[in-house]
C-alpha cells in the first residue's frame, strides 16, 4: 500500500496551498510547499508540528459537519477566513476525504484565493454570522435545510429538513409558511437539539437564495431555556408563597381560636363576667384577652370580672406585667377586677406587681362569683 506522501507528490507542483488535516490529533499530517508560505511557517517541519486544538466552538462544528459529509463520500467547498500567524486570508477551502496511513479519514484541503470584487463588509458578516452563538439557518420552501452556521450545526445537526428539529405539530409548517408571509413569523418552542430538548425563541422570514435566487426562509433561534426555567421557578415559588401565606393565616386564625379556648369570656350573669386563664400567660396574650375582654366589660355592662388563674402556669415578669395592666384597664372601666385560684408560684410572681387597690384576690373562681353575685344583689337593693 502506498503512503501517504507517495499518494500526495503529485500536489507537490500544485500552485495551491495544499495540505491535510487530522482532526483528532489537531495536526497538519502533510503539506505541500505552498502550504508553507501561506501559513506563514518558517518551513515545513514547523508546520507540521503545529499544535491546532486550540479551536473555538464554532470551527470545530464546521469541521465536525465536513467529516460527516466526507464519511459518505462527498466533498465540501466553502468561504473560510484563515488567520495564519494573526493574519487573516480569506480564502475558498476545496475539502475531500483522505484516508491516512492509519487507516483514519482527513481532510485533503486545496486553498484558493479569494475572487477578486468580494466586499470586505460580506466577508466580516459571513464570520460574524458563523461565530455568532445565534442558531441561523436558511431553508427552502419544503423546509430542506440550504445552510446551517455552526451554532446550528452544533445544535441540530445535518438533518436535511427542518421539521425534524421541532416536535410540535405545526411548527414547522409554520415557519415554512414565512416564505409567503409579509411579516415574520415568530414564537417560543420546543426544539429538539444535541443536548435535549430545548426551549428556542425562533424567528422566521421571507428571503431570497443567493445561490438559486428561489425564495427562501430565513431561520434565527435563541436558546431561551435557562430563561423559561427561570420564569417558571419564580411562578413556582410565587405559588408556594402563596400556599405558605395561606397556611400561615390559617395557622394564625387556629392560634386565635385556641387562645380564646384558653381564656374563654363566659357572662355568668347579674353583671359579671368570669375569666379561665389556662395556660402561660404572656405580653402577647395579655393583649389578645383585653382586646376581647374590654368591649365585652362595656357591651354587657359588667361591674365584676372574674380573672381565674387556677389553669394558668407560672406567671415569669411579662405575664405578671400583663395581668396588672388588664387588672388596670378593667378598673378603668368602672368595673371591679376579682383574681381567684392564685396558687403559691403565682402568688410569688405578684409580690413586687401593683394591682391597684380594688384588685379582690380570693381563693376559688366559686368563691369569686359568689362575693360578686352578692354584691351585685347589695347593690340592687341600695
Amino acid at each position: 500500500m502506498t503512503s501517504l506522501d507517495q499518494r500526495l507528490s503529485a500536489f507537490e507542483l500544485s500552485i495551491l496551498p495544499t495540505w491535510v488535516y487530522d482532526h483528532d490529533r489537531y495536526r497538519f499530517p502533510w503539506a505541500n510547499a505552498k502550504a508553507v508560505p501561506f501559513w506563514r511557517a518558517t518551513e515545513r517541519a514547523e508546520l507540521l508540528a503545529r499544535d491546532l486544538s486550540d479551536l473555538s466552538p464554532a470551527v470545530r462544528a464546521r469541521l465536525d459537519g465536513y467529516f460527516r459529509v466526507l464519511a459518505d463520500g462527498g466533498t465540501v467547498v466553502e468561504d473560510w477566513t484563515l488567520y495564519p500567524r494573526g493574519t487573516p486570508e480569506t480564502v475558498t477551502l476545496h475539502g475531500q476525504g483522505i484516508r491516512l496511513d492509519d487507516g483514519r479519514l482527513a481532510i485533503l484541503f486545496q486553498a484558493l484565493p479569494r475572487r477578486p470584487g468580494v466586499d470586505a463588509s460580506m466577508v466580516r458578516g459571513v464570520e460574524a454570522v458563523r461565530h455568532s452563538t445565534v442558531l441561523v439557518s436558511v431553508v427552502d420552501r419544503e423546509g430542506a435545510v440550504l445552510f446551517h452556521n455552526p451554532a446550528a450545526l452544533r445544535a441540530l445537526g445535518d438533518a436535511p429538513q427542518i421539521d425534524a428539529a421541532f416536535p410540535d405539530e405545526g411548527v414547522g409548517a409554520a415557519i415554512r409558511g414565512a416564505i409567503d408571509a409579509d411579516a415574520p413569523w415568530a414564537g417560543e418552542v420546543r426544539v429538539v437539539t444535541a443536548d435535549g430538548e430545548r426551549w428556542h425563541q425562533v424567528e422566521a422570514r421571507r428571503t431570497t437564495d443567493p445561490v438559486t435566487g428561489a425564495p427562501a426562509v430565513l431561520i434565527q433561534q435563541l436558546d431561551v431555556t435557562a430563561q423559561r426555567r427561570a420564569e417558571g421557578q419564580i411562578e413556582e415559588q410565587g405559588r408556594l408563597i402563596d400556599q405558605l401565606n395561606r397556611s400561615l393565616a390559617l395557622v394564625e386564625e387556629q392560634r386565635r381560636q385556641i387562645l380564646k379556648l384558653s381564656a374563654p369570656i363566659l357572662d355568668v350573669g347579674r353583671g359579671t363576667l368570669a375569666v379561665p386563664l389556662i395556660g402561660r400567660l404572656d405580653a402577647e396574650r395579655g393583649g389578645e384577652l383585653g382586646e376581647r375582654l374590654l368591649p365585652a366589660i362595656v357591651a354587657h355592662r359588667a361591674s365584676h370580672v372574674v380573672l381565674d388563674v387556677t389553669g394558668a402556669d407560672a406567671l415569669d415578669p411579662d405575664g405578671a406585667a400583663a395581668l396588672e395592666q388588664l387588672a388596670r384597664a378593667i378598673q378603668l372601666l368602672g368595673s371591679r377586677p376579682i383574681l381567684t385560684g392564685v396558687r403559691p408560684e403565682v402568688a410569688r410572681a405578684l409580690v413586687d406587681v401593683d394591682l391597684g387597690e380594688d384588685l379582690l384576690v380570693l381563693r376559688s373562681l366559686g368563691r369569686g362569683l359568689e362575693v360578686s353575685r352578692r354584691r351585685a344583689a347589695a347593690r340592687r337593693r341600695a
